[in-house]
């Protein structure tokens, strides 16, 4: 093909296997083009031509990595996808593809300088499997897969893998300790426009169980202890990650992490899974998704996490949305975690219209403030939502991990629904709130923590919410919990309103249930709420443990249909007034003279304001009432007239005003 005679436009065709083409002779100065494709895949010098005169071009508008050597075989194609990529980048193409499925290709610690997309059209990359390592203290060879692809800082490209699989292929009958991540890309010392896009992609069989030096690249400063990711992408400006299935891999799956927020997450379609190849009902260690200090606008939609055993996404950054995704069947830690190994605080997240099965430790697990958790669906979740303060930060790896000696406020739950619990599950709860103390409570508004529908018989929540050190607004339905609906402890300030409370019949439930809780002034006020069930025998709206009540803690208004009935000798206020009855006897006033009773008024302190109502004709006596002692109101019956009034057997009622302040 060389020894053609130099004639201007000549067509040749190649036949050769893998590089076939058809090229024309280009008459001009192909130098430059020469020297920039030395695997000949597009431009081939003719022998009997200067490489200034003339050269034999391929006739392409996209550049196969087959023309420049990959075979396909499952043979090592790292130079002639190094070449494809100088030569599409010296065109300007930035664009490589394959156009057979079935090929495969190995590539090792291949460095990524320019802007590339490589489309394989389905072909698979196989990793570079091997004992690339040894063991620290038996000295005993450590396997784990080479680098594939990989960037440098300096560079900061951005690439795009679509249609392909990465196969690790890793085998768990070797020792797979150490590592490094198949994908590694990095962004710039500073933002710029570092974007890397993954679309159509099936990663499987990785074997990074510790972060190992080589393959050209060094480890970044990271956030968590194990470093250990399939693929990392560090100080991108942009991640986008659509239609990708990442399985069988025993570390860390995907890790994101920005040191300056920049990193902009967009996912959508993500499937992972630790399920083995090799094994499908066993599965891996270690977290599906890590997006460490990302941008705030950063969001995973329509994404599956299935068959886990540590936590599904841990997503350590101040904002984000996550929305319409599937969490199922994590067997040792959480869902979402937005509070990793309790160190990490961050604001501004929002989790909707996700669900949530068999998970053993808690659904969504944050420490914030400015929260929105809302219209997700639970089923066999230990706690369903746990906000949690005292958060120990480490500031050694980033200024931005604070700690939680703060009050975290703004946080809302709302359209919970939860359908029943695992009974082997220890705490069976469906919101939990854990504030580090009574100066750093958390708050939080929930609106509606259950729905009509029972729980089943063997999947009922112990308690539908869990507070400790908190202030919480509550509105809606609450139907949920067989031992109370509402339990508090700590520190706690409730405000309720146009609530609905339904206790289940059957069930040995307290509505509130007030456990070593300390109650200040005014602190749990409930506004319309109704109880739609009766209590069972021994069971109390106000279940009052050894706590701290003050007598002016809880007030009750607008409830004409809520009893308020409780096992303690607890002052509860009805639409701002404390009120007692007493039953007198008939009874005579003799003219200009007084006599006096008392009646029991619990709460009533000694400057309260009081007055008294008796239930027969007064017949022109003067009723009147004051404080006289703790919990006792004297009422005083005045006779101004001329005459003795005679009264019959009656009812007295004192009502009670605690002052403003």
């Amino acid at each position: 093909m060389k020894a053609i005679a130099p004639v201007k436009d000549a067509t040749i065709v190649l036949t050769e296997p893998g590089r076939e083409g058809i090229f024309k002779l280009r008459s001009g100065n192909y130098s430059s083009h020469i020297a920039a494709d030395p695997l000949e895949g597009v431009f081939i010098k003719v022998d009997s031509a200067a490489a200034s005169e003339c050269a034999l071009v391929r006739i392409c508008d996209e550049l196969d990595v087959s023309w420049f050597g990959a075979v396909g075989d499952g043979s090592d194609a790292t130079p002639a996808f190094a070449a494809a990529i100088s030569l599409s980048h010296f065109l300007g193409l930035n664009r490589i593809v394959c156009k057979d499925a079935t090929r495969q290709f190995k590539i090792v610690g291949l460095n990524i300088a320019t802007n590339i997309v490589i489309d394989l059209g389905g072909a698979t990359v196989l990793g570079d499997f091997g004992p690339w390592g040894r063991h620290s203290s038996n000295g005993t060879p450590i396997y784990w897969t080479r680098n594939i692809f990989h960037s440098v800082a300096a560079e900061a490209p951005s690439v795009k893998l679509k249609n392909m699989t990465l196969n690790g292929q890793s085998d768990p009958g070797f020792q797979m300790i150490g590592g490094v991540p198949m994908i590694d890309f990095r962004g710039g010392a500073s933002p710029g426009r570092c974007v890397i896009e993954i679309e159509s992609v099936t990663v499987t069989r990785g074997s990074n169980r510790i972060y190992t030096a080589g393959s050209g690249t060094s480890y970044p400063r990271l956030l968590l202890d194990a470093r250990n990711m399939e693929i990392l992408v560090y100080n991108a400006d942009e991640l986008w990650i659509n239609d990708v299935e990442i399985r069988s891999c025993p570390g860390e799956m995907i890790q994101v992490q920005s040191d300056d927020e920049r990193t902009r997450v967009r996912i959508d379609k993500l499937f992972a899974t630790k399920a083995r190849d090799s094994n499908p009902s066993s599965r891996w260690s270690g977290s599906a998704l890590n997006v460490l200090n990302c941008h705030p606008t950063s969001a995973i939609r329509n994404s599956r996490f299935y068959y886990l055993a540590k936590s599904a996404l841990n997503w350590e950054s101040a904002g984000g949305l996550i929305e319409t995704c599937e969490f199922e069947n994590v067997s040792d830690s959480n869902a979402i975690d937005f509070n990793e190994a309790s160190s990490y605080r961050f604001n501004q997240v929002v989790v909707r219209n996700c669900s949530f099965q068999d998970i053993s430790a808690v659904g969504i697990r944050a420490s914030s403030s400015n929260a929105l958790f809302e219209s997700n669906t639970f089923e066999k979740v230990n706690i369903c939502i746990s906000f949690e303060g005292d958060v120990v930060g480490e500031a050694t790896r980033g200024s931005w991990l604070k700690t939680n000696d703060i009050t975290l406020a703004n946080n809302f739950v709302r359209n919970c629904w939860i359908k029943s619990f695992d009974p082997s599950h220890p705490d069976r709860v469906g919101i939990r709130v854990l504030g580090k103390d009574s100066t750093n409570p958390i708050s939080v508004a929930i609106e509606g923590a259950a729905i009509v529908d029972r729980q089943p018989t063997d999947g009922k929540a112990r308690y539908g919410i869990y507070a400790k050190n908190a202030r919480l607004r509550l509105s809606g339905y609450f139907g949920d919990g067989v031992a109370a609906l509402i339990y508090l402890n700590g520190t706690v300030v409730v405000r309720g309103q146009d609530m609905i409370v339904a206790p289940e019949v059957g069930q040995t439930v307290h509505t509130f249930q007030l456990a070593s809780v300390t109650l200040g002034r005014k602190a749990l006020i409930l506004d319309n709420i109704v109880r739609q069930t009766p209590l069972g025998a021994g069971n109390y709206d106000f279940c009052v443990g050894s706590s701290n009540v003050d007598v002016d803690a809880i007030h009750i208004n607008s409830s004409p249909d809520f009893a308020g009935v409780s096992n303690y000798n607890a002052a509860i206020s009805r639409d701002g007034k404390l009120a007692g009855t007493a039953t007198c006897s008939s009874t005579r006033t003799e003219a200009g003279l007084s006599i006096s009773t008392t009646v029991t008024v619990t709460g009533a302190r000694l400057g309260d304001r009081a007055e008294a109502f008796v239930s027969s004709n007064q017949n022109g006596l003067v009723i009147s009432a004051y404080v006289s002692s703790n919990n006792t109101v004297t009422v005083i019956y005045f006779n101004p007239t001329g005459r003795a009034i005679d009264l019959a057997a009656h009812k007295v009622t004192a009502w009670v005003w605690k002052p403003p302040t």
